[in-house]
């Protein structure tokens, strides 16, 4: 999810991971200017402050500006390896930037960012540079520049039409523009109380006494579980986050209030990533205990839209009893892409290694497909469902030269094999042909739940033979 809304420093500075040097921890040798390797970012390091710069070939926009002594915290844990090279590390992953003499493009002047056609033309520039999946999409960017980069764009009403309009086109969840007149467009997967009543439709059909824990952004319980009549352990995972519990967020919050407000704690917790492993690990540890002696397990993430990479990895750990490799990451980088990272996780001091079933649909997206891909090389999990949604990149959060946010899917994950399934999703062991619109999807669940919901009574029998 995962990790996977709104223009958080969690997605802001990205990179790559490639051979290190000798360490240097002098903090004043941070100062400079920075060319991150892909992701299309400056930053600029001085005594006091720390200025990031969305670029393209013909612009430099002022994304965000922090203070110096609070990098860590916002950035990551930022470290030089050489006077030329320095990353920042993310949760699992490692950004590297180059240092550079000076800013390679002139800074936007203030008629240029009222000009609707130039705003256009570093939209289609930032898109050109940093968005991987033209080809998957089925759209001939070339053809948007021919279509609408005319220079007869009248104003910005216009012009926020036309860049809707565009991505709208894309069908990709994470990549949005938000305009200062609306805030419709969120790269997040949006939030639904008909959902959260669903969750707890099918948890009390099949377990007795479930337990929950935290608080899903629908406000259903974050990830709830128990036992059913036959012996299998259910287990309802509803997102890759929110399992961090020192933030007291009020409880009154819900949707995207509970999600902004999360975030935004988050984005000031040097220690973030740390306190929501060691929660998820307190958790799943409990949950396989519990469930040790049961017959099989059913993890269900069909209502699942994302959250933070890091806590599918961490779940994942818990259902493999050897060190598993399972899948890379790479991103766009002007005509090319930046050398891939490959992610791995070793197994927990204590796993589930009977059989386990795993419950998609085209509502699992995000943080959640990449739970769903690193079980693709896991002989005991098999798939039930739908194809996932199909969207795994990080949201890159991009400043439009009159203060429009575009967010972007800039990343490339392969399993093995170097299969890509953005767009098309990953596919089942077994197929249920769940409606790709979600209302219907969620209509059809319920009014079946009375018999018995179609995905857990086909698990049912395929652990009776």
């Amino acid at each position: 999810m995962n990790n996977k809304i709104k223009t958080l420093l969690y997605f802001l500075f990205l990179g790559i991971i490639n051979n290190v040097n000798a360490q240097v921890t002098t903090t004043d040798s941070f100062n400079g200017i920075w060319k991150m390797r892909g992701y299309g970012k400056i930053i600029q390091i001085n005594d006091s402050v720390v200025n990031n710069f969305d670029v393209t070939a013909i612009s430099r926009t002022l994304n965000s500006q922090i203070k110096k002594e609070s990098i860590e915290g916002e950035l990551g844990k930022i470290e030089l390896l050489n006077k030329n090279v320095l990353t920042l590390k993310e949760g699992q992953m490692n950004y590297f930037l180059d240092r550079i003499d000076e800013f390679p493009t002139a800074e936007v002047n203030s008629e240029k960012q009222k000009d609707p056609n130039y705003i256009f033309d570093v939209f289609w520039n930032t898109m050109n540079e940093n968005y991987p999946f033209f080809k998957e999409r089925k759209i001939d960017w070339p053809e948007i520049q021919t279509k609408y980069g005319d220079k007869n764009i009248k104003n910005e009403r216009q012009l926020g039409r036309i860049l809707k309009k565009i991505v709208q086109q894309l069908n990709d969840e994470h990549t949005t523009i938000i305009t200062k007149r609306t805030s419709d467009a969120l790269p997040y997967h949006g939030s639904n109380k008909f959902t959260s009543n669903l969750e707890d439709k099918i948890l009390n059909h099949y377990v007795k006494t479930p337990k929950r824990y935290g608080k899903s952004i629908n406000g259903n319980g974050l990830l709830n579980y128990g036992i059913t009549e036959n012996n299998v352990g259910y287990i309802q995972i509803n997102n890759m986050m929110f399992f961090s519990d020192k933030y007291n967020i009020p409880s009154t919050s819900a949707g995207f209030d509970y999600l902004f407000a999360y975030l935004a704690a988050a984005a000031n917790n040097k220690n973030h990533v740390e306190e929501e492993k060691k929660e998820v690990n307190t958790l799943m540890q409990n949950i396989i205990d519990e469930l040790q002696n049961t017959n099989a397990i059913i993890i269900d993430l069909r209502f699942n839209m994302g959250g933070f990479d890091f806590v599918s990895l961490e779940m994942l750990k818990y259902f493999t009893n050897t060190k598993t490799k399972l899948f890379s990451k790479k991103a766009k980088f002007l005509n090319s892409f930046t050398e891939p990272q490959n992610f791995s996780i070793n197994p927990a001091d204590k796993t589930y290694n009977k059989r386990v079933f795993l419950l998609t649909s085209h509502q699992t997206a995000s943080a959640a497909e990449i739970f769903t891909l690193g079980s693709m090389k896991m002989k005991n999990i098999k798939r039930v469902g739908s194809n996932t949604q199909g969207v795994f990149s990080d949201v890159l959060a991009k400043k439009l030269p009159n203060g429009w946010t575009l967010n972007i899917s800039n990343e490339v994950y392969q399993n093995e094999t170097g299969i890509c399934y953005e767009n098309v999703g990953i596919p089942p062991d077994i197929t249920i042909n769940y409606p790709k619109n979600p209302i219907f999807f969620i209509a059809k669940l319920k009014t079946r739940i009375k018999s018995g919901d179609k995905a857990i009574e086909m698990v049912y029998k395929l652990i009776e033979k």
